[in-house]
């Protein structure tokens, strides 16, 4: 049996109360999981414009 399949028939034994509880948990999740991959892509973004910008030659910390 599949989590999401074990998660439906653990939850329709809730009664609606709890039921809409464990729905805004999951909305939570999903909203995370969102905020997370927004992330990767501006820290993705971020990368690929320093690296047009700078060349390793640029670096100073490669300096003697």
């Amino acid at each position: 049996m599949s989590t999401a399949e074990l998660i439906l028939e653990k939850t329709s034994k809730l009664p609606d109360e709890l039921q809409q509880e464990a729905l805004h948990y999951v909305d939570s999740l999903l909203a995370r999981q969102a905020e997370n991959a927004e992330q990767r892509n501006w820290a993705r973004f971020s990368a690929q414009q320093l690296a047009v910008q700078y060349a390793s030659e640029d670096a100073i910390y490669d300096q003697d």
